[in-house]
């Protein structure tokens, strides 16, 4: 069994480190460090491949559906301003109800 006594390493005094084992734990950091770079550049070099095709292919299909639905033009918000003389009249009849008339 494994015990460990944290507050005597906590009050006691600093102890030096061989200068061969400070240089060994900064090799091992170093590798450590490549491999993870390695590791992740080899993943952007396969990921961002598949990434960039499934995109392209989801935009091709967002396109074709929006075709299908009727939004087939280049820039749907490009049609100008509208004429000043056009004007639409929406007519409607109009009553006042009562709360003591009765409803029809």
């Amino acid at each position: 069994m494994i015990r460990v006594n944290l507050y005597e390493q906590l009050n006691g005094r600093a102890r030096a480190m061989p200068r061969w084992a400070a240089w060994l734990a900064m090799a091992a950091s170093f590798v450590v460090g490549i491999a993870l770079f390695l590791v992740a550049a080899s993943l952007a070099l396969i990921l961002i491949p598949i990434v960039a095709v499934a995109g392209a292919i989801a935009v091709w299909r967002l396109k074709a559906k929006m075709k299908a639905a009727g939004f087939d033009r280049a820039d749907p918000f490009a049609g100008g301003p509208q004429r000043a003389e056009r004007i639409e009249v929406i007519d409607a009849e109009y009553r006042i109800i009562e709360p003591d008339e009765p409803r029809r």
